[in-house]
């Protein structure tokens, strides 16, 4: 038989040949109920209290502010919020999160200190900023109590140049870094890093330390001491590499010069000198010549344009492979600057001076005790010898190289014959 609703009472409604219990006829039920219900509230209340204590004592944070200070040049400040920038030219502190610092394109550079501890005056990090950079401070925190074991926090956007990030607590509480670009994402770890963002790629070169980079949710490299690594608009480095980095172009001349060497020649009114690739010695060279009339001066040579920023680099170092066939001009001329092979590197100083540092080969003494060889040196004929320069940045310390111009390889005096090979301007 099938159950049916019926009236019970006005109040209430029972399915017809079901028992009928109320809270009044099972008294024992309700204790049981309400003894659990209150257990299970005590518990999650024992439990989630002490949780969310230490939850808000591990996160919660404080907002920090940075120390913007210029050494050299004018730094535009944007506060949050702001349309027009502030020159800054002095020391300023309470630099805060929101804030866009901008170096122009001029001799500029400046310090920021991240974050300092509460009792003390050391920043626990610092970022060196060059020309043409610009920054944006998106998050710098310290943990609101001093029980919470989270490091400090500093997130930054570098949209365009190039900086050096210096992160090293101590002993102290950890400072965290992250470092957004165009191209991705770096976590820094305690170290010294170099960074530059140009409009295709993001380079990284750790000194000390570890970075991680990121290029969306899933892709990560790790980047130990002493190497180098990149993120393009497209793709992150497969692996990590050498920190050198040769700025010229096809300098072993295997590729097309079109695309990066272009030749000149300076002859008035006689036979000019001629420049040409070729293979010799199982090797590709560029081979400079001229043979004509002696007695009189004439110039050949291949000149690669640059354009990059050096700031970051604590070594610059040029290196070749050079042989020496001929030269009828003994020495260097009486100007030492006629050599059969010689190789200059023009560069833009720290002060915003452009200057040019050489260095000439030649295997013919002097015939004039008065013709002094400057920035030359002697080798031995019809053979390879191999050149390494100084590190640049300490030997043209006074003149620091901020920018590098050009580079020219050149053939000058009368008659002469000579090639080079395995040009490399090595910057770490």
């Amino acid at each position: 038989m099938s159950s049916k609703l019926t009236s019970a009472s006005s109040t209430d409604a029972v399915w017809e040949g079901q028992p009928r219990h109320t809270v009044r006829e099972n008294p024992e039920r309700l204790a049981w109920t309400v003894l659990l219900s209150s257990f299970a509230i005590f518990v999650v209340l024992a439990i989630a209290a002490p949780l969310s204590v230490r939850y808000v004592l591990e996160v919660a944070t404080v907002r920090q502010t940075a120390v913007l200070n210029p050494t050299q040049g004018t730094v535009l400040l944007y506060t949050p919020g702001a349309v027009e920038p502030i020159a800054i030219t002095d020391l300023r502190d309470e630099v805060t999160e929101g804030s866009i610092v901008e170096a122009g394109d001029g001799p500029t550079q400046a310090t920021m200190r991240l974050i300092k501890e509460s009792d003390g005056d050391e920043s626990l990090g610092s970022v060196q900023i060059f020309s043409g950079t610009r920054l944006r401070i998106d998050r710098m925190r310290s943990p609101m109590f001093d029980l919470s074991r989270a490091p400090y926090q500093a997130r930054l956007t570098l949209n365009q140049g190039q900086m050096r990030v210096f992160t090293n607590s101590g002993e102290q509480r950890p400072l965290s870094v992250r470092i957004v670009t165009p191209h991705g994402e770096i976590d820094l770890d305690a170290g010294s890093y170099q960074i530059a963002v140009g409009e295709a790629q993001t380079d990284i070169t750790v000194s000390s330390g570890q970075a991680t980079l990121h290029k969306g949710d899933q892709a990560h490299l790790v980047v130990p001491p002493g190497l180098r690594a990149w993120i393009t608009d497209d793709a992150l480095a497969e692996q990590a590499v050498t920190a050198s980095q040769n700025l010229l172009r096809n300098g072993n001349f295997t590729e097309s010069m079109k695309d990066s060497w272009e030749s000149y020649v300076i002859a008035q009114s006689v036979t000019p000198g001629k420049v040409s690739i070729m293979e010799r010695d199982g090797r590709r060279v560029a081979y400079f010549v001229r043979q004509g009339e002696d007695n009189v001066p004439t110039e050949v040579g291949i000149r690669q344009h640059i354009g990059k920023d050096v700031n970051v680099y604590d070594k610059l170092m040029l290196q070749v492979d050079v042989k020496l066939l001929f030269q009828s001009l003994s020495g260097a001329g009486y100007l030492s600057s006629e050599y059969p092979l010689r190789l200059e590197v023009t560069y833009t100083d720290i002060y915003g001076k452009q200057l040019t540092w050489g260095h000439g080969f030649y295997y013919r003494d002097p015939d004039n005790e008065n013709w002094k060889i400057v920035n030359g040196e002697k080798i031995p004929p019809f053979n390879w010898y191999t050149y390494r320069s100084p590190n640049l940045m300490e030997l043209l310390k006074e003149t620091r190289p901020a920018r590098i111009d050009s580079v020219r390889i050149y053939a000058s005096g009368w008659n002469y014959q000579s090639m080079i090979s395995e040009v490399f301007l090595v910057a770490e």
